[in-house]
């Protein structure tokens, strides 16, 4: 925003709530989108399915190749001939399943996760600039084109990521086929195999439902406090028992938007070993933390109704 007057006018309004003090630091914690991680989540485990329906349409013939193969009833000679069955068939299934994609609706559903992210953290970020500055916010602002594009990217980005699933999976088990033939493994063991490369596959779609909705959140609140003027925040944690030692020493700590903590682990011979990874909260991996704002009078700049 750039309107003088109106910076003036928020400035005039938040005034006593600083009590002649600046900066203000918010007590309010913004709540984390769970809703939205709830439904990435079911989305992913649908895909999931559907890789998993389509894998069991081919997998009988992938493995009849392999059985044949392996007495020796086909013309098929080496693991070279039966990685060339395999691969044709795994690239029927990578077909099949980009159509089942299409009526699924991939693109809507995560469009409408992104929206749903967005509505939890603007209604967190009004319910803390009520709570302490006590001005209600114009909803509509957060409709513009800026807010827009940020969510079109995350949109875009996501849709590829779980579309690349499949081709990751579906080249490891081609892989483990391959390597299972020439180190005479059975047709079980394959199939164990398989299942457990599959079991992998879903839990890493689980996380990246979590890890993307954290990264949305980070985003979105990013922009909303710097928009607002706010250059610094203060750092919170989900509080339970799956906060990281690095993000839990970080919390109450107070730090500017422009430079991020360094992220560290810890182990029992080193101690703590910085990654050289440097995060905001939500921005680490999975991470569920979330950024306080702290505001300036100088600064502050809102679209107060």
């Amino acid at each position: 925003m750039n309107n003088k007057l109106h910076q003036e006018a928020v400035k005039r309004a938040v005034k006593p709530k600083f009590h002649g003090f600046r900066p203000l630091k918010s007590t309010v914690v913004p709540a984390y989108p769970e809703s939205a991680e709830r439904e990435f989540r079911r989305i992913t485990n649908g895909y999931m399915r559907l890789l998993k329906e389509t894998l069991a349409e081919h997998l009988p013939t992938i493995m009849n190749a392999y059985k044949l193969e392996r007495h020796g009833m086909t013309r098929l000679d080496d693991a070279q001939d039966l990685d060339g069955e395999v691969r044709r068939e795994l690239q029927k299934v990578a077909e099949e399943l980009e159509q089942k994609l299409a009526a699924y609706g991939l693109d809507d559903l995560v469009r409408k996760v992104a929206q749903l992210s967005k509505s939890t953290s603007l209604r967190e970020w009004k319910r803390v600039c009520k709570e302490t500055l006590g001005i209600d916010l114009r909803g509509d602002y957060y409709k513009g084109d800026f807010y827009e594009a940020a969510l079109r990217r995350w949109v875009d980005e996501n849709v590829r990521m779980i579309k690349s699933i499949p081709s990751e999976t579906l080249g490891s088990m081609r892989e483990t086929i391959r390597q299972g033939f020439i180190h005479g493994m059975t047709i079980t063991d394959i199939q164990k195999q398989i299942q457990k490369e599959y079991s992998v596959t879903r839990h890493k779609a689980q996380m990246l439902a979590r890890d993307q909705i954290a990264s949305l959140n980070a985003q979105v609140s990013k922009i909303q406090q710097q928009d607002a003027g706010c250059t610094k925040y203060r750092w919170s944690t989900s509080g339970d028992g799956r906060v990281r030692p690095c993000h839990d020493a970080l919390k109450g700590k107070v730090f500017s938007w422009d430079d991020p903590p360094e992220m560290w682990y810890e182990t029992k011979k080193s101690g703590r070993v910085y990654t050289g990874r440097r995060c905001h909260p939500g921005e680490d991996f999975c991470c569920r933390c979330v950024a306080i704002p702290v505001f300036d009078l100088e600064t502050i700049d809102l679209p107060m109704e």
